[in-house]
């Protein structure tokens, strides 16, 4: 079942990846609902304008993906 979000924010920061020093990403905040906002980071070279919109929807579903996968999950430490 598709889900629409809302971009509410899109920014230039440099990459916290030790591999990516020097470098920028886009930390992007998405809203699914009043009462879900999450934020997702992307490497800045791969938002060209013919791929931007395909990469922020692949990193929001795997970042939902990843969410959906801890959600209700017990452990017992």
């Amino acid at each position: 079942m598709p889900v629409t979000v809302k971009i509410l924010d899109k920014r230039e920061i440099p990459s916290a990846d030790p591999s990516r020093v020097g470098k920028m990403d886009s930390m992007i905040t998405y809203q699914i609902d009043t009462f879900r906002t999450y934020l997702i980071t992307v490497p800045a070279e791969e938002l060209t304008p013919e791929a931007e919109d395909q990469v922020i929807k692949a990193a929001i579903r795997a970042d939902m993906a990843e969410r959906e996968r801890w959600a209700g999950k017990e452990l017992q430490i």
